[in-house]
C-alpha cells in the first residue's frame, strides 16, 4: 500500500543494522504487516531508546568489571570485603604506603562504609570510586 511500510522492507533494514528479527516476529510485535507512517516513526523511536538503553546497560557492565577487579586486588582474603588492614597491605607492596598511618585509611574507609562494619564491600567500594557518598538514614 501507497504510504506505508511493510514488515519484510523493516525487517531488511534491521537485518543491515545488524539487528536479526524474523518478519513473523516483528509482526507480532507491531501487529500488522504494514505500518502507516505515524506507527513507523513511532516504531522506530522505541528501537533507538532501548538501542541506547542497551548501550548504556553495557557500558555499566564494563564499569562494574573494571571495578571488580580492582576491588579483587584489595581483597586479598578473597571475603568479599575491603579492610584498612587489606588496604595497607596492597599499598605496601605497591610502594604507595610511604608516610601514610593506617588511621588514614580507616578513615577513609568510615566515610563510605554505609553499613558500619568497618569495611567495604562491593557497592561501597564502587561507591567511593565513582566519588558517590551515600548517606545511612
Amino acid at each position: 500500500m501507497v504510504g506505508e511500510v511493510s514488515v519484510e522492507e523493516i525487517c531488511r533494514v534491521l537485518s543491515r543494522a545488524g539487528i536479526g528479527i524474523r518478519g513473523d516476529e516483528l509482526k507480532a510485535i507491531v501487529g500488522s504487516e504494514t505500518l502507516n507512517l505515524e506507527v513507523f516513526v513511532k516504531f522506530c523511536r522505541s528501537i533507538v531508546s532501548t538501542e541506547k538503553l542497551r548501550q548504556e546497560s553495557v557500558i555499566d557492565n564494563d564499569e562494574d568489571c573494571d571495578l571488580k577487579e580492582a576491588f579483587n586486588v584489595f581483597d586479598i582474603d578473597r571475603d568479599g570485603f575491603i579492610s584498612s588492614e587489606e588496604v595497607e597491605k596492597v599499598l605496601w607492596r605497591l610502594g604507595l604506603w610511604e608516610g601514610k598511618e593506617a588511621e588514614d585509611w580507616k578513615m577513609m574507609i568510615q566515610k563510605f562504609d554505609e553499613n558500619l562494619d568497618g569495611r567495604l564491600d562491593f557497592q561501597e567500594f564502587k561507591n567511593m570510586m565513582l566519588r558517590r557518598n551515600v548517606l545511612v538514614s
